[in-house]
């Protein structure tokens, strides 16, 4: 079997090993990568919430900055992973959880992935049918927005069952595109914009919890990427590229991919003078008519660009986990699941209270996750990819079998911070028994990442070895 890639040819490599000579990326398509795939109404939506929340534009800036950088700096490390194991990092991760353990990422990245491409769908698809009912008069009702979420999400699994060069190739076109769209959005909303606050109080009740959530959710977009980022270095060749490059390129593409098109959601928030319950909806009768189109081409490229690396990541995540299957396969069962979650959300329940409360809730189960893979990933320099592939190939043993194809101080570590994680949550759907721990302040994110850290650190102390760690 071939592991080549190129644009326009389905992809035939999924999470199996892929050897030096089919490591035919480079650091800058990474960036591009995660750069473009920020650019979606989903970052613009966030954007907006924070002023939603109570929140002037720069109380919004500062929560946005922080927030993303602190999300970038969790994730960081765990870019080098996939240069050295070849594969995606859910699998990688059974170096530091073990060969079953390992499916704990698997869960996590299927869940996050589809959760995350139906926002997507959803904020594209409402993007689009109101655009189209501003210009051609067209319906504004459910069976519009039904039709048009169908249309979005048809594009993005038609471009994820391509693979991963059709999709760096996509990306090299969303990031001029669509970048230079945001930006002249700020010209077509300057005149109505406002800094002060346009509701007359804060969503959780004081200034601080409030700010929290929205930092939450803003570093919430680089942690939700931890178990993707594998998908695109693992064609990264660590003999010719360092691993700073590599870093550099991610934390390039995801401060800047993130930092957009937030910002411009908070000025076009900030911009709309009689707000209603729908951001999309206010936005596109705001903007002077020939803003219209540019919403359109926005919806389509930058929905195509997170939602196809969302689909494209739950297919080889579900691979890892059903390796009889194809990747093609496990890509079309995850699109239906990822759509029939979106229909649930936007159609049964409050599509922002749902949007917020998943997001926090999956980013408290996440980042315990990643906080140990970023322990393991400064620490360990060689693996062994024969070994990482055991699950896939039936064979029990190995060097990352650990106890029964788990290693236990990963697991309980992880157990222990997402538990606090999802008790320490704080939105205004859900409200956890541990949310008033920190005087109502969100430190579900940090909290679970601290006790994840702590825990996997000492039982590496303890030991006095590690039994991942090899020079």
């Amino acid at each position: 079997m071939t592991t080549t890639d190129r644009a326009g040819a389905i992809e035939v490599a999924g999470v199996e090993y892929l050897p030096e000579e089919a490591r035919d990326s480079r650091p800058r398509n990474l960036g591009a990568v995660f750069l473009g795939a920020n650019l979606t109404w989903t970052n613009v939506v966030f954007g907006a919430f924070a002023v939603v929340f109570g929140l002037s534009f720069w109380q919004t800036v500062t929560s946005m900055a922080v927030g993303i950088a602190i999300g970038i700096l969790v994730v960081l490390p765990t870019a080098v992973i996939g240069p050295r194991t070849g594969t995606n990092m859910t699998v990688s991760s059974g170096a530091f959880f073990g060969i079953r353990g390992r499916f704990i990422g698997s869960g996590i990245a299927l869940a996050i992935a589809l959760g995350f491409a139906a926002v997507t769908v959803w904020t594209s698809g409402d993007a689009i049918v109101a655009a189209a009912h501003r210009m051609l008069a067209t319906p504004e009702n459910d069976v519009a927005r039904a039709l048009g979420y169908a249309a979005v999400a048809a594009l993005m699994v038609t471009i994820a069952l391509y693979g991963h060069a059709t999709i760096v190739a996509m990306q090299k076109i969303v990031v001029p595109v669509v970048g230079a769209l945001l930006v002249l959005g700020v010209l077509a909303f300057a005149d109505t914009f406002q800094t002060a606050s346009t509701t007359s109080e804060y969503a959780l009740g004081g200034f601080w919890p409030t700010w929290t959530l929205s930092a939450v959710l803003f570093a919430a977009a680089p942690i939700s990427y931890g178990p993707t980022i594998g998908d695109y270095t693992r064609r990264i060749s660590a003999r010719r590229y360092t691993d700073r490059s590599i870093c550099t390129a991610l934390a390039f593409g995801m401060f800047v991919g993130v930092l957009l098109p937030s910002l411009f959601g908070a000025f076009t928030a900030m911009s709309i003078t009689d707000p209603t319950d729908s951001y999309l909806n206010d936005l596109v009768d705001a903007a002077p008519a020939w803003y219209v189109i540019p919403i359109v081409v926005i919806s389509l490229l930058g929905g195509l660009s997170q939602g196809v690396l969302c689909i494209y990541a739950s297919g080889l995540d579900l691979e890892g986990l059903a390796p009889r299957l194809k990747r093609t396969q496990t890509t079309i069962v995850t699109a239906a699941v990822a759509i029939a979650l979106l229909y649930l959300g936007v159609f049964v329940f409050d599509a922002v209270e749902s949007v917020t409360a998943m997001t926090v809730a999956l980013n408290a189960v996440i980042t315990p996750w990643v906080a140990i893979l970023a322990i393991g990933a400064l620490t360990t320099r060689s693996y062994d990819p024969v070994d990482l592939q055991a699950f896939a190939h039936g064979i029990r043993g190995g060097r990352y079998w650990f106890t029964r194809g788990w290693n236990l101080p990963a697991v309980a570590a992880w157990t222990v911070g997402a538990t606090f994680g999802v008790l320490a949550v704080n939105t205004t759907l859900y409200v956890g028994p541990l949310a008033d721990v920190a005087g109502g302040i969100d430190v579900s994110t940090a909290g679970s990442a601290a006790l994840a850290g702590l825990m996997y650190l000492a039982s590496r102390t303890s030991a006095h070895r590690s039994p991942i760690l090899v020079q």
